[in-house]
């Protein structure tokens, strides 16, 4: 190399030190309603009124899906009735009396979100789709999508019928650790076993982010006049997995790459509590030791950018403590809020075994405080 070249590229390193990459701000999107949040531990990182309740139309059938695996195998066989036969568009066309199994019906309802095999689904499942809607609310409760509610298996309108972004975050997120759900959601085009054709059709996902943005891997839209266009979108890079919520949007699949390249390029790991920290010194009753140091249970890490997100301790003791201890014995919990929503728990625990004081030692130093005291009365004498 010679010397010119050699000094054009430490002009060029130097250039790059001194005008580092500019870091990426928290991206504008045209809904109002959104979240982003990490797949692995289900910690929102970015989000806009991610608690609204809102329409959401067919991203609905991410619960319906959910529920049909839990209660049906793939294989069994669900007859259409006159019921699911009249469901509006968009539908598939089953007609009443066909037949089909399970994983057809899920594969169609995921992939071009069809209405009616929703309907039939929930059917075969609980033999009313009313009742399934109720089951469906029962189950986005119990997996903490508290702001839920679900009136039937397809997400047509009903003012009853309602999520958040958050909470469809989290449905997402469970409808992902469900393999078939997990392969369904991520197929670009497949084919479908229609009863009523000899061929079978092939039917194209409605999510394009399968094809347009790398690491795309689901999960489901939604759209209707209430709703909006919405989108639960989750993508993987690196092992690392995100799901973005946008609830009406004016253009949804924009906004989840907004989202999605915050998270992938803007965030970080940082521990918000360390095991080994003491966050809390109590006064121990009755021990060898007058104070017991009081530690997490486990370390917690969250991922953070830019945006300065509102992370809230709320520290739960008993302050009321006896000997003996033992190391790791729970005393208490904190609990970890992010922008005003609750993610998760970590027991306090204390650090160490703090035995009870011996009886004899107990003797000498009631002892020494009477002398003390004895001392202190002459002294003011």
């Amino acid at each position: 190399m010679n010397s010119k070249k050699l000094i054009l590229l430490l002009l060029i390193i130097c250039i790059c030190l001194y005008f580092p990459a500019p870091v990426l701000a928290a991206p504008r999107l045209s809904s109002s309603y959104y979240c982003l949040v990490d797949r692995e531990t289900g910690q929102p990182i970015l989000g806009q009124n991610a608690n609204t309740r809102r329409p959401m139309a067919s991203t609905t059938k991410m619960m319906t899906a959910i529920l049909a695996l839990e209660y049906a195998g793939l294989d069994e066989m669900a007859v259409v009735s006159k019921y699911a036969d009249r469901t509006p568009e968009y539908t598939i066309g089953l007609r009443a009396g066909q037949q089909l199994t399970v994983g057809e019906l899920l594969k169609v309802a995921l992939i071009r979100s069809s209405n009616d095999a929703a309907v039939v689904l929930g059917e075969h499942v609980a033999g009313d789709e009313a009742f399934f809607g109720y089951l469906m609310t029962k189950k986005a409760y119990a997996i903490g999508a508290m702001q839920t509610r679900f009136k039937n298996a397809s997400g047509l309108p009903d003012s009853d019928h309602y999520s958040t972004a958050y909470d469809l975050a989290l449905i997402g997120r469970n409808a992902l650790s469900k393999p078939y759900i997990a392969e369904m959601v991520s197929t670009a085009e497949t084919d479908f076993k229609h009863p009523g054709y000899q061929q079978a059709l092939t039917i194209r996902n409605t999510n394009g982010l399968l094809r347009a943005y790398p690491g795309a891997d689901g999960i489901k839209t939604g759209t209707a006049d209430a709703s909006g266009k919405c989108l639960v979108a989750s993508a993987t890079r690196a092992n690392r997995g995100l799901i973005a919520v946008v609830l009406k949007s004016g253009d949804r699949e924009g906004d989840c790459i907004k989202l999605m390249d915050y998270g992938f390029k803007n965030t970080s790991q940082q521990k918000l509590l360390d095991h080994e920290l003491s966050i809390k010194n109590l006064k121990i009753n009755g021990g060898e030791k007058t104070w017991a140091d009081i530690v997490p249970a486990e370390d917690l890490w969250l991922w953070l950018g830019n945006n300065k997100s509102n992370i809230e301790k709320i520290v739960r003791l008993n302050y009321n403590l006896e000997a003996p201890l033992k190391k790791g014995q729970v005393l208490g919990e904190i609990d970890v809020y992010v922008d005003g929503g609750y993610f998760r728990s970590i027991d306090l625990v204390s650090r160490e075994d703090i035995a009870r004081q011996s009886w004899y030692l107990k003797r000498i130093i009631n002892g020494i405080m009477k002398l003390t005291n004895r001392n202190n009365a002459i002294d003011d004498e």
